[in-house]
């Protein structure tokens, strides 16, 4: 669930291909992380060994997932299971999303000094800054004269 790969990642963000592991944790792809970001419904367990261990015990645990899934389908017409996976996908990252917690937040997050702040906020209100340099000179001119 990734546009990129992982050495392609760690070439990208470390100048290093050999930090794939520091990448694939950063991009969350083990099934906890993408379970725990509700992009999967459920992680199958396979054999000791992997799936081509056993291959109909694996078969077995795909069919009891997909029925299981399945069957919380039953009570609900077209248009609602529709409606519940399109609600689903499109809130994948909007609570907790991909923003609850990293490693290189640090490294990645901009940070912003009270200058620019100060800045950024006499920018947004030009009018009112000029209005307000323009009421004091007229006020000293009134004093002064």
């Amino acid at each position: 669930y990734s546009v990129i790969s992982p050495e392609g990642c760690a070439t990208i963000l470390w100048r290093d291909p050999k930090k794939t592991l520091e990448a694939s944790t950063a991009m969350k792809l083990s099934s906890k992380d993408l379970l725990g970001l509700q992009i999967i419904d459920e992680v199958i367990p396979e054999p000791t060994g992997g799936a081509h261990r056993d291959r109909d015990l694996i078969l077995d645990n795909v069919r009891n997932s997909i029925k299981k899934n399945l069957e919380t389908f039953e009570n609900m017409n077209k248009d609602e299971i529709l409606m519940q996976r399109k609600d689903k996908f499109l809130s994948i990252g909007r609570s907790k999303g991909f923003t609850s917690y990293s490693v290189f937040s640090d490294n990645l997050s901009m940070k912003v000094s009270l200058l620019n702040k100060i800045k950024n906020k006499l920018d947004n209100n030009k009018k009112y800054v000029l209005l307000l340099i323009g009421i004091f000179v007229l006020a000293l001119a009134t004093y002064l004269l």
